[in-house]
């Protein structure tokens, strides 16, 4: 799993590199993590479940981007690690993940709130065996 930060004027982003699908949601969580504290959690004892449905990959990556956002700086649950499967639907594809975290602390070192994950420059593929991503939050 490979998360690179990227330059951005306005916002914050990162490009994802993965073997897998399921790995390519977990760098998401890494990269938003990265963004958004100092130290975050590696793991949790608390667990959150979530399951999302989207027509596309990059619909459903900018869904699970901010449900994440939404638990962390709304519900005070900051996930530290997924497991995550998605599947094919007949319209689109499901993502059920178990999310192993903590509630939110200063030791985290929280660098700021991130308002969303964009569908600017978004792009979810597959190349030469290995998912590539690039996300884009507005800070």
């Amino acid at each position: 799993m490979v998360v690179r930060p990227l330059d951005h004027t306005a916002d914050v982003g990162f490009e994802l590199e993965a073997e897998s699908l399921e790995g390519l949601f977990q760098a998401a969580l890494a990269g938003l993590l990265q963004v958004m504290f100092q130290n975050p959690p590696q793991r949790g004892k608390r667990r959150r479940r979530v399951v999302l449905e989207a027509e596309d990959l990059e619909t459903l990556l900018v869904r699970y981007l901010n449900e994440l956002i939404y638990l962390i700086q709304t519900k005070g649950f900051v996930p530290g690690k997924a497991s995550v499967r998605i599947e094919p639907k007949e319209e689109g594809f499901r993502l059920t993940a178990t999310l192993f975290g903590e509630p939110f602390r200063e030791a985290f070192g929280f660098q700021g709130e991130v308002k969303s994950a964009t569908f600017h420059g978004l792009f979810v593929r597959q190349e030469g065996g290995r998912f590539l991503a690039r996300v884009i939050l507005d800070v």
